[in-house]
């Protein structure tokens, strides 16, 4: 009983609340009435975490910099160091609460109070031993996950797709297209035109030695 009193004291209340909306996640999916993506997090940061083209498709870091703001940038790299968006949210979240809470409840142990300023360190440096310990765990899903988006028999060129941030002739920008209910994000850039984030577009053609596309705008007729 005092263990379970002492999950639910002070700073501890976090860690127990968010291990619980993941095993309920967890136990709704199981039991049909949620589907494994009904829960899906856009990160702002105008580059999609479910593909890793941006950093790994031949394109120059030094390009990408300059187009995202450096801030922006290492702020991408960092996660995608930590493997968020190589791994799905809800079990990155899964495993990060999970090993949370261990260790909150390891100070169980040391008469340490929750309550106290000491406990709440303790809890800020559990967080961060977390994060690294989930990206260990996480390390050998990457593959497995990357397996599930190979694209190599999907046809791009001549798809019509969406895209998610303004195009023009100085930028690469992403856009976003569905195939068989899933989207698929690649970069992409034009050929001097203006287009608007939102716009329709087609893909005709792919620059060579690159994972990057050649859009022009879809006319509406």
């Amino acid at each position: 009983m005092e263990y379970i009193q002492f999950a639910f004291t002070g700073i501890n209340i976090l860690p127990s609340i968010f291990l619980i909306m993941v095993i309920t996640y967890w136990l709704l999916i199981i039991l049909g009435i949620f589907s494994f993506d009904t829960i899906d997090f856009e990160l702002d940061l105008e580059v999609d975490f479910s593909s890793n083209m941006y950093f790994d498709g031949g394109i120059d870091p030094e390009e990408i910099k300059s187009e995202l703001g450096t801030v922006k940038y290492y702020s991408v790299k960092i996660l995608k160091f930590l493997n968020i968006g190589a791994v799905p949210i809800m079990f990155y979240g899964t495993i990060l609460f999970l090993v949370l809470w261990s260790l909150t409840m390891l100070v169980y142990y040391t008469n340490i109070s929750p309550n106290s300023f000491l406990g709440i360190l303790i809890f800020v440096q559990n967080f961060i031993i977390s994060i690294f310990i989930t990206k260990g765990l996480t390390e050998p899903l990457k593959g497995f996950f990357a397996s599930m988006e190979d694209r190599s028999d999907i046809k791009i060129i001549g798809q019509s797709c969406v895209l998610k941030s303004s195009l023009n002739s100085g930028n690469i920008a992403q856009a976003e297209i569905i195939v068989n209910g899933y989207p698929i994000v690649i970069n992409v850039k034009s050929l001097g035109e203006n287009i608007l984030k939102g716009s329709q577009i087609i893909v005709v053609s792919k620059v060579q030695g690159k994972e990057l596309y050649i859009v022009k705008e879809k006319l509406n007729i």
